[in-house]
């Protein structure tokens, strides 16, 4: 009777599963990996993860704090490159509103609260102009752009650099004497992260998430 039970091919799709379930006193979790390829990555974990000495936690602390990151997030990002951030990326379109005025000037309108989060920060600010975020402008308008975006920013963005992929992240870095493994992208969503990848940065920041810790 129950070879012809599995002959008609009835059997619920999870008896397989209750048949394979774990024992009394199983915890449902993972399988424990035994391996030597396993011990050796759990100790190099704790030991990448093990309490700094305290003036060195305070000195990361405090370095994430003016940068609007997480300490976990800083201290990964020395671990995997070595590097120190420093400095921040932020989307031209994230960060403010541009449109001509009556007279054809360039205005810019900072977006909700974001001229708040960078006053907080303290690092070099940097934005990233995407052409398409933005009229027209005139190479004398350009040139002038950075000034105006200042204004609206009272003087926190360091340099204004145009494109909107990685070649030109790595260009604008690169032309403000920025290593990369020291800047993160400020961004939204999947298409900044993988600008942000795509450009070599070690580190994407949810805009959400910039100094909400």
């Amino acid at each position: 009777m129950g070879d012809r039970f599995d002959r008609l091919g009835v059997r619920h799709a999870n008896v397989e599963a209750l048949l394979r379930r774990p024992g009394i006193g199983h915890n449902n979790g993972p399988t424990f990996d035994m391996s030597w390829e396993a011990w050796v990555w759990r100790r190099a974990t704790a030991k990448a993860w093990k309490t700094p000495k305290p003036e060195v936690a305070r000195m990361r602390l405090k370095r994430a704090e003016r940068l609007g990151i997480t300490y976990k997030e800083l201290a990964s990002v020395i671990m995997d490159s070595g590097a120190h951030l420093g400095a921040a990326v932020l989307p031209l379109s994230l960060a403010a509103r541009v449109r001509r005025g009556p007279g054809r000037e360039i205005i810019v309108e900072p977006r909700n609260s974001i001229a708040d989060l960078v006053a907080r920060f303290r690092g070099r600010l940097l934005v990233l102009g995407d052409i398409d975020a933005v009229p027209a402008l005139s190479d004398a308008e350009r040139a002038e752009f950075l000034a105006i975006l200042n204004r609206a920013f009272d003087g926190k963005v360091e340099a204004i650099g145009w494109g909107h992929d990685g070649p030109a992240v790595r260009d604008f870095l690169k032309t403000n004497a920025v290593p990369r493994q020291e800047a993160f992208l400020v961004g939204a969503g999947m298409a900044h992260r993988v600008l942000g990848e795509s450009a070599g940065l070690p580190l994407v920041k949810d805009i959400e998430g910039w100094f909400a810790q």
